[in-house]
């Protein structure tokens, strides 16, 4: 099992802003555990493989 990052280190980790990171958990687009009342820990591996699934191509890139 791969080390569980918290919402900080997730952020730090994915080079994107801490305020994305809590939208996308609020809208459910990435999977993560949430421990006790507050604390929300994430798999990076499925987080990365998530946010992948949501990515669009660049207007005018060709498909292969």
């Amino acid at each position: 099992m791969a080390k569980l990052l918290n919402v900080f280190e997730l952020s730090e980790a994915l080079g994107r802003p801490l305020r994305q990171i809590r939208s996308l958990v609020q809208s459910r687009k990435i999977p993560f555990y949430k421990i006790g009342h507050r604390s929300l820990l994430f798999d990076p591996s499925k987080v990365e493989k998530a946010l992948n699934a949501f990515e669009i191509p660049a207007v005018g890139a060709k498909s292969k």
